[in-house]
């Protein structure tokens, strides 16, 4: 029985040791899914590229980047295709809106954002700015 249990344990060693290397990837914590979230929005245009989650969409399209402390420079982040939520709470440099609420997709990563700014597509920004010029507005979000 001690050679028969010795055998399983080198044949499942060599098992996992001939796994290919595999990057794990962290799945959301509870405790940032539950946050409400201060800060500012901007906007960035697709230009036909990819983003970070691997899809293409159109300027048009209602999506958001992330800043890193969510997306963790992964490729197909686990927050690509989460929703959330976004209230205009007004700008201090002139954009309008104040009050709009868009619902978005998380669809790109925004390597220069901090925790609570929130990287827009145009699509994104005219729905919660009612198609105000580009610049900076701030907001309340959540994950929906």
């Amino acid at each position: 029985m001690y050679k028969s249990l010795v055998a399983a344990l080198a044949l499942a060693a060599t098992v996992v040791s001939a796994a290919p290397n595999v990057a794990v990837v962290e799945a959301p914590t509870a405790s940032m899914e539950k946050r409400s979230f201060n800060g500012l929005a901007t906007v960035y245009e697709q230009l036909g590229g990819f983003g970070s989650c691997g899809n293409k969409n159109p300027d048009s399209a209602k999506i958001a980047a992330l800043s890193n402390s969510f997306m963790k420079n992964q490729f197909k982040s686990p927050y690509c295709g989460r929703k959330i939520k976004l209230t205009n709470t007004g700008s201090n440099d002139g954009v309008g809106g104040k009050g709009r609420s868009v619902v978005v997709t998380v669809q790109d990563t925004c390597p220069s954002c901090n925790q609570g700014h929130v990287d827009l597509s145009v699509g994104a920004w005219n729905a919660l700015t009612n198609n105000a010029p580009w610049g900076t507005v701030n907001i309340n979000w959540d994950f929906v």
